[in-house]
């Protein structure tokens, strides 16, 4: 069987989902240089939606690389300017690894599971006052 290039497998989803006013973006596929600004660009067209908290999930990605980083960064940072909560999830060695190795995994709120990132999201606001 021959592998597909992301070309033609084209971007990776994202899709989201309403928490009860957190949005969930999730992640599948490959996010490379190809694919993370378009990811980018959806994901703060989220965040002009003013939600509760945003949770960044990762579970699908099959390849996560310095651009993917790269977008995790951004986004949080475009979530602190908005001041809206941010969380990711992800569990796939896949990405563990690259945020392992980059240091990131100790920058970024990361969780398990999206359910672990929401409950954390919803609990911080609540202490906040939000």
């Amino acid at each position: 069987m021959e592998h597909q290039s992301n070309e033609a497998a084209g971007p990776p989803v994202l899709g989201t989902v309403d928490h009860d006013g957190i949005t969930v973006a999730a992640l599948a596929g490959e996010v490379d240089m190809k694919t993370a600004k378009t990811l980018l660009a959806d994901t703060l067209l989220v965040l002009d939606r003013q939600p509760e908290g945003i949770v960044i999930d990762l579970h699908a990605v099959t390849f996560f690389g310095s651009a993917g980083i790269s977008l995790l960064v951004s986004v949080r940072r475009e979530a602190e300017l908005h001041g809206v909560p941010f969380g990711v999830a992800a569990a796939s060695r896949a990405v563990t690894r690259s945020l392992a190795a980059s240091g990131m995994d100790a920058r970024l709120s990361m969780f398990p599971t999206v359910d672990d990132a929401v409950a954390a999201i919803r609990a911080s606001s609540a202490q906040s006052g939000h």
